[in-house]
């Protein structure tokens, strides 16, 4: 019933946005700097499938994670945070590749 409620009361699109914004500072090499990293996000097609910005970034996330275990590239076993996974993997993973504004390479 609460499903049926909330698909009658807000309505759909397909044009919502992810916006990411992360800075961090710190020292480096003894000096303080800063680094900033963005993106801006919309949804695109995926294996034929037209997928939302919401859509493709929740599975972007957990595909890349996935995939980077499968290819050995994270700790086999145990709990692994996402901070351990460095942000050139993440990005430069067929899945990933979505938070950097890509289009997603799927490989069956």
């Amino acid at each position: 019933m609460l499903k049926d409620l909330l698909e009658t009361a807000i309505p759909t699109t397909d044009q919502d946005v992810i916006v990411v914004f992360a800075t961090a500072s710190g020292l480096r090499g003894g000096r303080l700097v800063q680094h900033s990293y963005s993106a801006r996000i919309v949804g695109a097609p995926v294996a034929g499938h037209t997928l939302s910005a919401i859509q493709l970034t929740t599975a972007a996330g957990i595909c890349t994670a996935l995939d980077l275990v499968a290819q050995g590239r994270l700790p086999q076993k145990g709990f692994v945070g996402q901070e351990a996974v460095p942000l050139a993997d993440f990005l430069d993973n067929r899945f990933g590749v979505a938070y950097a504004g890509g289009a997603v390479a799927v490989v069956a």
